[in-house]
């Protein structure tokens, strides 16, 4: 079993791959949503040039849902993402980080994360594309 776009039922059907569908729960489909959310960035991680746009685009189908599951718009989305990079920068350097050998293996990032400030007002969602 697993999640499929809304209109499969029917290319399916008119394709001659017929099988059993069912709604999910809403509980049932966050966890299917997350699920297709690790496949479809494997399958963006793995796409030659000329499928990337494709792969790119199911993964924002995906987290669109997720969003809309949670309550979020995109807007918010975007802003949260603007806001990170304003405050973390983007990945326009290409940096790559070598832990020093004093670091702890495997340390808790959350803890960081929780420390992080907050104080940061969200852009405005026309701000966040400017």
């Amino acid at each position: 079993m697993k999640l499929v776009r809304d209109h499969i039922p029917e290319l399916a059907a008119t394709n001659g791959h017929p099988g059993v569908f069912q709604q999910a729960t809403e509980a049932e489909f966050a966890l299917w949503l997350r699920a297709k959310l690790l496949e479809e960035a494997r399958e963006a991680a793995t796409a030659r040039p000329a499928e990337l746009v494709e792969e790119l685009g199911d993964v924002l189908q995906v987290l669109y849902s997720l969003a809309e599951l949670a309550g979020l718009t995109a807007a918010e989305i975007e802003c949260a993402r603007a806001r990170k990079a304003r405050i973390h920068g983007a990945y326009s350097r290409r940096l790559l980080w070598q832990p020093s050998p004093e670091s702890s293996p495997g340390r808790d990032t959350r803890s960081r994360r929780q420390a992080e400030p907050r104080a940061h007002p969200a852009p405005h969602p026309t701000e966040a594309t400017r």
